[in-house]
Parts: structure tokens; C-alpha cells; sequence
């Protein structure tokens, strides 16, 4: 007893680790809340985003030096520096204090889950990459603005962080529900891609749990473990612990009453013969039969959770089958056995159900009538989104179209008949297709009953503009592009940034044809704070700045737009413009240079060139200029001109470009 007293030490070290871990996000949000930008979201989703798109993140960093620490100590972030692994825990302490048995599950099929997710998210968009002759991205940092989902800082720690409710939904399932079905670490060996990766890592690393001296084999290391490892049969067959599953608590460090147990360093798993690699040799929870049926349950019901109701993430999806598999697992044995007992509790004695069987009976029944609910639901939905896809990247034949929007809209109509829940982004993509089809006043209703349920869809409110602008209700189209400036929710994988940005634009361009410039400008800046860095934007801005006076504003925003990536003929020759009306002739040149780079038949840029160039003082340029202009329009006298006046060396010129 005293034995198994001592290992706590070590328990309250990696306890209090947890929680600074998480005292470490309050004073991360504190400082987002206080400063207003901060380092992104230390989190390892954000990796995704350095693999497809190049873009260094927070979270890709936090990868990487974990890794390299797990290549030389082994599997240690897990147990020590996990909030999920935390949740666990304290789910299992909740369970031992309710005297709720929990035990886990020895699955021959299940335990290759996470190394089928890590491979689906990480490495099979690298395959398809590749198969469509993709390049590489190349690597860059992004600091908060220039990306919204992914960058280096960001001002909006929540940028991809599910809503509330679903962040709570996902800590309950991921780390108490699993924890009760499938035993203590539960989530990280039956489902995390990230725990799987680092499991790889673990069997090249030379830190290990190892056998200093003699061991009596008393057990007390196995008892203890959390991992479900035979630490004791590993240490004498190994003189260490090769399993992957090991995340090095050091509870079985601190229980050894002979100090035979320490951490050290020995040869790498991977390079030893023999060593379990997390096999459970013989010690399975379950016949093959019902691990096959497991591995064909989970296959099923993870599409079927996936992204449903447009509420369920991927990995609570991955989460939610794994125990919707077991689940019914357990329902099955109830049926076929003549008696049967779980953690402790009867469910069934003398082919007669008690009353704890009766629940589960019934809460299996209702779960498998859900799961063939959101089957019907999912179908109709995919299939939508397929049929407009095609149709919105023109793959649908012309003389077809018809019938595929009518295809599209009864997958549409059917998905939101049957669905427990009408999400918003359905009804909108309905809407679309009714606009297709020519069917108005249907869009209209569906476009309403987004707005009376969420005022700030973007889409929606851009969508409701364009149908009041169309019927000559220009206020009302005002009112929707105003909203959408003002409180239109910002989500990824949507198109949400560029319709707040179009909102702003065409809100402004309203204002503007109305006369009124100042709230047009005002539109713009708006749209700028929100969206800062939108081109369209920022070249609005530019107009009306130049068209005001403000010329070293207008020069500033059309610069911006340059670097962002727009090199349009229009900002080379309005900053020409705005260079000499500034008194620059030196970047004016540069600019008017470029514009005759991307428009070298236009006789009126080569004019201006050659005249900047004759006042800089470069003769033969200047001359070449000209005479270009002049063989483009032979009629317009005044290349000739300034070529007959260069030629006799008169004083400078003065250019007379197009104004912006």
C-alpha cells in the first residue's frame, strides 16, 4: 500500500503542469483581450495550414519542437503538456470518485484509427497534390491581416476555433464519454492523428522508461500505468518499455519500491528485434468478429457525423463514431448473450433484461434510428453540394443545365425536409439555385428566414442587396451591404471576407452615386478595417482620395494595392498621375515604365515615357519611346513633335499623362 501511495509526487508534478498549461491560455486570450493582436492559436490544426498552403503558424512551430523532443525523450507532450490528456484524466478521477468502473478496449481494428486519420489528414492531401502536378507551397510568415485563417499573429483568437457549444459538446465526448467506453486514454489511442504521429516519433527516440537493476516483478509499475502496458513483462523482456502507447508519466518511476525502474536512455525501439510495438499478445477485449464489425461500424457512422448539420468537426466526428461503434457493439452482445454485465452493472440475467438493459437497449435503438436519420440527411446533402459544384465551375452541359439545378434543388429541398436542423448555409445555397432558375420570390423567403435566424450571414445579407438592387430598392439594398459591413460574421471555407469587402465596395459606390463622398469614403475606410488589405478596396479608396485632392493619401492606397498583388494598367497610370502632380518625376517614371511593359501598343504611354525620359536626361531611351509612339499613331502630332525637338536637344519636356 505504501508502494502505490509513493507514486503520487510525481502525479502532483504532472498535474501542475497541466495547469499551468492552461493558466497559459487564459494569459494567452488576456493579452489577445488587452493588446488586440497575439500570437495565433497554439494549436495543432494549425499545422494544416503550413502543409497546403506554406504558411508558417504558431501551431506548425509547437509541432516541430515537439517532435524533435519526442525524437530524443520519447512520448512525454502527452501526458505532459496535453489539455485533452488532462480532460481524461480528470474524467477518470471523476469516475473513480463515483465508483464508476472504467476499463479499456483492447481492439485489433480500432488501434489503427489514428494512424488512418493521421494519414487521411496529413499525408494523403500531400498524394493528391502530387497526382495533380501541384507544387509545393513555398514557405512564408504571415503576420495577422494578411491572412484571416492562417498566419503567424492574428487579432482574432477565435478564427478557427469551433462556436461555444460545439467546443463543449467536443470536450465532454472526447474527454469524459470516451474515457467511460474506452477506457483512460481512450481519445489518444483510438483516435488522435497527432497522438499517432508522435507514437512514430516514440519508436526512434532513445529516452525510455528502463530496468536499472534486478526487478522482483511485484507488478506494481503495471498497476499503476495509465496506458494499459505491461511495464513489468516489457522490463524483463526488454530491459525496457518499447510500447509506443508509453507517455512517459513516470508513475511507474515513482511505484517501484526497488528504484529499479528509471527514465534513461537505450537503444531505439525501431532498431531493436522482438520489441510488442504495442501489441496486446493475446489480451483482446473482443473476438475477431466483433473487432471486424467495430472497424465496419466506425466506417459507417464517421461519414455519416462528419461536418452534420455543418456543426460536427472532424475529429469530434472521429470521436462520436468510435463510441456510436462500441455502443451498438454492446447492444449486440445484450441481444445474443443469456446474461450480461457492464462495468460492473447487470444489463441482462436469465435472458431477461434488467432495467439498466432496458435503457441501453433503448438509447441503442434511438441511436441507430438517428445514425439512418443523418444518413438520409447526409446523402441528400452531399449530393447537393456535388450538382452545384458542378454547376458553379460550368462541368454541366448547356442543354442539361436546367435539369441539373432542378436536380440540385429536390437534394436541397429533400436534405432540409428531412434534417432535424435547417442549417443556414443550406438555405442560402438553395437560395442560389433558385436564383438560377429564375424563381425570385423563393429566394427571397429562404434568404428571410436566414436574417430572422442569423442577422449576421454575410452571405445572405450580400445575396438580399443584390435582389433589392435588381427590383429598384436601392435603400433596402443599402441597409443589407450596411449590415454586412458592420456585423457580418467572418467563417472559413466560405467566401464570408470578400462579400464584407464587396458589401463596403458597393455600399460606396451607392453613396457615390448619390454625390455624397464623403460617406463613400467613409464606406471604404470602414470595409479597409475590417478587411485590410482588400485591393478592391483599397483602389476605391485611391479613386476617391485622388479625385478629392488627397494625393499622398490616394499614392499610399494604390501602393498598398501594388504590393498585395495587383498590377493593373489603371494603378501604374494613376500613380504616374498622382507622382507628377506631386512634383516626383523619379517614381512617376518607374511607374509609366511598367504601365508600358504590360500595354507596349499604346501610343499615349510611350509618349509619356519618352518625354519623362528626355526630362531625366536618358537621350537614347527617350528617343526609342518616341519613336515607338510615333509608329503607333502616325496622326497625333505631338510625338512627332517631341521627337523633332529631342533630336535638336531642346530644354525638358513636360509630360502630359492620362489623369488618374
Amino acid at each position: 500500500m505504501d508502494a502505490l501511495v509513493k507514486h503520487k509526487p510525481y502525479e502532483k508534478w504532472r498535474m501542475a503542469t497541466l495547469v499551468g498549461v492552461h493558466l497559459l491560455f487564459i494569459a494567452h486570450f488576456v493579452h489577445w483581450k488587452l493588446k488586440g493582436r497575439t500570437l495565433a492559436p497554439l494549436e495543432f490544426n494549425e499545422v494544416f495550414y503550413t502543409i497546403h498552403q506554406g504558411i508558417v503558424t504558431a501551431g506548425f512551430v509547437l509541432m516541430v519542437v515537439v517532435m524533435v523532443a519526442t525524437l530524443i525523450f520519447g512520448r512525454f507532450f502527452c501526458s505532459w503538456g496535453c489539455h485533452i490528456l488532462a480532460l481524461q484524466d480528470t474524467a477518470g478521477w471523476i469516475l473513480d470518485k463515483l465508483h464508476i468502473k472504467r476499463q479499456p478496449i483492447r481492439s485489433r481494428t480500432l488501434i489503427w484509427v489514428p494512424i488512418g486519420v493521421m494519414f487521411y489528414l496529413f499525408i494523403w492531401p500531400q498524394v493528391l497534390q502530387a497526382w495533380h502536378g501541384a507544387g509545393n507551397q513555398a514557405m512564408q510568415v504571415v503576420e495577422a491581416g494578411g491572412s484571416r485563417w492562417s498566419s503567424f499573429t492574428t487579432d482574432d483568437m477565435w478564427r478557427n476555433l469551433p462556436p461555444p457549444g460545439v467546443a463543449i459538446f467536443t470536450f465532454f465526448v472526447c474527454g469524459f464519454l470516451i474515457v467511460y467506453l474506452l477506457g483512460s486514454r481512450g481519445f489518444c489511442f483510438q483516435a488522435c492523428p497527432y497522438g499517432a504521429l508522435f507514437g512514430l516519433a516514440d519508436q526512434v527516440a532513445p529516452g525510455r522508461i528502463v530496468l536499472t537493476k534486478d526487478c522482483s516483478q511485484c507488478g506494481l509499475c503495471t498497476q499503476v500505468c495509465s496506458s494499459d502496458i505491461l511495464v513489468h513483462r516489457e522490463l524483463a523482456l526488454h530491459g525496457m518499455v518499447t510500447n509506443p502507447r508509453c507517455l512517459k508519466d513516470l508513475d511507474c518511476v515513482a511505484v517501484c519500491p526497488e528504484n529499479a525502474v528509471q527514465f534513461g536512455f537505450r537503444m531505439p525501439p525501431l532498431f531493436r528485434k522482438g520489441h510488442p510495438a504495442g501489441a496486446y499478445r493475446g489480451r483482446f477485449s473482443n473476438t475477431m468478429g466483433e473487432d471486424i464489425f467495430l472497424a465496419g461500424a466506425f466506417v459507417v457512422a464517421m461519414p455519416i457525423y462528419r461536418g452534420l448539420y455543418d456543426i460536427v468537426p472532424f475529429l469530434l466526428a472521429v470521436a462520436l463514431a468510435l463510441c456510436s461503434a462500441y455502443m451498438i457493439l454492446v447492444a449486440w452482445r445484450l441481444v445474443r448473450r443469456e446474461a450480461f454485465q457492464l462495468r460492473g452493472v447487470t444489463l441482462k440475467i436469465d435472458r431477461s433484461l434488467r432495467p439498466g438493459g432496458l435503457v441501453l437497449m433503448a438509447f441503442a435503438t434511438l441511436l441507430v434510428v438517428f445514425l439512418a436519420h443523418s444518413a438520409v440527411v447526409q446523402y441528400h446533402t452531399i449530393l447537393g453540394k456535388a450538382q452545384l459544384q458542378r454547376i458553379a465551375e460550368g462541368h454541366a452541359r448547356t442543354e442539361a443545365r436546367d435539369v441539373e439545378v432542378d436536380l440540385a434543388v429536390g437534394h436541397y429541398q429533400q436534405a432540409l425536409m428531412w434534417g432535424l436542423w435547417q442549417p443556414a448555409d443550406r438555405r442560402q445555397e438553395l437560395a442560389s439555385l433558385h436564383l438560377l432558375r429564375g424563381d425570385e420570390d423563393a429566394a427571397v423567403m429562404l434568404l428571410r428566414t436566414i436574417l430572422a435566424d442569423e442577422p449576421t450571414h454575410v452571405e445572405a445579407r450580400y445575396r438580399s442587396a443584390g435582389i433589392a438592387m435588381r427590383r429598384g430598392n436601392a435603400s433596402e439594398a443599402m441597409e443589407h451591404w450596411r449590415q454586412a459591413l458592420l456585423t457580418g460574421r467572418e467563417r472559413s471555407g466560405g467566401n464570408s471576407r470578400e462579400l464584407i469587402a464587396l458589401s463596403a465596395l458597393e455600399l460606396g459606390n451607392a453613396w457615390l452615386a448619390m454625390g455624397d463622398v464623403k460617406q463613400a469614403r467613409g464606406s471604404f475606410m470602414k470595409g479597409l478595417t475590417r478587411i485590410p488589405g482588400s485591393v478592391p478596396l483599397l483602389v476605391a479608396m485611391g479613386d476617391v482620395d485622388s479625385r478629392t485632392g488627397r494625393t499622398n493619401e490616394a499614392i499610399a492606397s494604390y501602393e498598398e494595392a501594388l504590393q498585395r498583388g495587383s498590377g493593373s494598367a489603371m494603378i501604374h497610370n494613376n500613380l504616374g498621375a498622382l507622382y507628377l502632380r506631386a512634383g516626383r518625376t523619379e517614381p512617376a517614371l518607374a511607374h509609366f515604365e511598367q504601365l508600358a511593359l504590360i500595354s507596349p501598343e499604346d501610343a499615349q504611354v510611350r509618349y509619356t515615357v519618352g518625354v519623362l525620359l528626355a526630362r531625366s536626361g536618358d537621350i537614347p531611351r527617350a528617343t526609342e519611346h518616341l519613336r515607338k509612339a510615333v509608329d503607333l499613331a502616325p496622326h497625333d502630332p505631338r510625338a512627332s513633335e517631341a521627337l523633332a525637338m529631342l533630336q535638336g536637344r531642346p530644354a525638358p519636356l513636360i509630360a502630359t499623362p492620362a489623369r488618374p
